[in-house]
């Protein structure tokens, strides 16, 4: 799949012929755009799969790779350019991996997401009685959590997403996609990161931001040296930045500096008067903005009362419990990770919600929620496998016909469309539904619904 270049001739008596290969360049008409942005064509009888193209543009385009039979490949110049192409904010788009809309119009970007909720809604046979505007907040910036890749090529110290269909870390210098404080620290975290002696040991760093801290945690395979944690030291201090190391599993993490720091970052919600605290490998929702239009929505559609009973399944931290308590709510919430169900219940203590709101851990995809029968509304923000069998274990109780409304935060299409046509099945009509874009230039879809008991 690669071709040869002849780059030097034979001179005197010494063969001196080298070569280097570089991707081989075709020719491709792109018919389609898919669920995960990617243009597709034909080529010789195969389909081919193009990052940068869109419908109707024919391009040149470059193999980078092959997979069962199809061709996974960038566009390096358009012939024929669409009308929905726009010129990319970004100068490492389209090799880096971590977008893949950058040249689509934004609104052609909201509608495709759409098209691809309606599309997996259609495929379980479930019709949305209605279906919502887009939510959207800022276009850049946006992002306040990302794993980011390391590597060492040669004399240059790389820190980046992975480059498209690569394990390769993309050159980058900047990012239009991280806020701009953690944006801001990837040039000098790369010039401090080559100056470590166990800088071939360092495989990724994760970046979070709350709303006036940063951290950076630091995954490393071999114990730092004296000197290396004096480099990171006075990177933290100097960048006013939290340095944590990393040296086995998230069990393993620890605060480096600076030492006097405060335990935990946090986010404020001012709609509710909420403050959330975390630690830096928590999980948060990475767009801060549209996070607190997501939460506002949600209790909207519930439209709780004071006193009614509210059970939130795969809570985190609190993110919708605490908002539901907020508004007079009875609220328990219930999570898989330790981790996450001790900072809820603190972050409850700090808001003054302890006697309306708590939490409990449980294996969400096995074990039965023991106060599931009370609930009147439920929350659900599953991961991207969905609610799993449990729901019907869910569903099937006599006791769940108290049940009025379920509001469902999806971040996969396919299984919430899944779980939507259980809830239709036992009588919970998707009354609501609409894409909130929390990547905005990524083919990530995140969904709020509201299910109602028919009648």
């Amino acid at each position: 799949m690669n071709q040869t270049l002849i780059t030097a001739q034979p001179t005197g008596g010494e063969a001196t012929l080298a070569s280097i290969k570089a991707p081989r360049e075709i020719q491709v008409s792109v018919t389609e755009l898919g669920d995960d942005g990617l243009g597709t064509g034909r080529f010789e009888g195969r389909t081919v799969r193009v990052k940068n193209g869109l419908p109707g543009e024919s391009v040149t385009t470059k193999v980078l790779k092959k997979r069962r039979g199809i061709l996974y490949t960038e566009a390096s110049s358009i012939v024929e350019p669409s009308s929905d192409r726009r010129h990319s904010a970004c100068d490492v788009f389209p090799r880096c991996g971590g977008c893949v809309l950058h040249h689509l119009d934004y609104q052609a970007q909201l509608k495709l997401k759409e098209q691809t909720l309606l599309r997996a809604l259609a495929d379980a046979q479930v019709r949305p009685a209605s279906v919502s505007a887009p939510v959207y907040g800022p276009r850049l910036h946006y992002r306040a959590k990302a794993r980011l890749g390391v590597r060492i090529v040669g004399g240059s110290t790389l820190v980046g997403f992975r480059e498209t269909f690569s394990n390769r870390v993309a050159r980058m210098d900047d990012c239009k996609t991280l806020t701009l404080p953690l944006a801001n620290l990837l040039a000098p975290l790369k010039e401090v990161i080559g100056r470590l002696s166990v800088r071939h040991k360092i495989p990724q760093i994760e970046l979070a931001g709350g709303d006036h801290e940063q951290a950076i945690i630091v995954r490393h395979l071999e114990p730092m040296q004296k000197e290396d944690l004096s480099l990171l030291t006075n990177f933290a201090l100097e960048s006013a930045v939290r340095i944590y190391l990393q040296p086995k599993g998230y069990d393993s993490i620890w605060l480096l500096a600076p030492t006097n720091a405060p335990r935990y970052l946090h986010y404020l919600n001012m709609d509710f008067g909420l403050c959330y605290q975390f630690l830096p490998a928590d999980f948060i929702q990475v767009n801060p903005v549209v996070n607190r239009m997501l939460v506002r929505s949600a209790l909207s559609h519930l439209d709780l009362q004071p006193g009614e009973r509210v059970i939130d399944l795969f809570c985190g931290i609190g993110n919708f419990s605490l908002a539901a308590a907020r508004l007079g709510a009875r609220v328990t919430g219930y999570e898989s990770a330790a981790g996450a169900v001790q900072r809820a219940t603190h972050n409850a203590e700090l808001n003054g919600l302890s006697q309306t709101v708590k939490f409990e851990q449980t294996d969400l995809y096995d074990s039965p929620c023991s106060e599931l029968e009370e609930a009147q509304f439920l929350i659900l923000d599953p991961p991207r496998s969905g609610a799993g069998e449990n729901l019907i274990r869910w569903l099937s109780t006599d006791a769940f016909e108290k049940l009025q409304k379920v509001v469902y935060v999806s971040c996969n299409p396919v299984t919430f469309a899944r779980d939507a046509a259980m809830f239709e099945r036992f009588g919970l009509q998707l009354s609501k539904v609409g894409i909130f874009d929390m990547f905005p230039h990524t083919a990530h879809v995140e969904t709020l619904a509201l299910f109602e008991r028919r009648g």
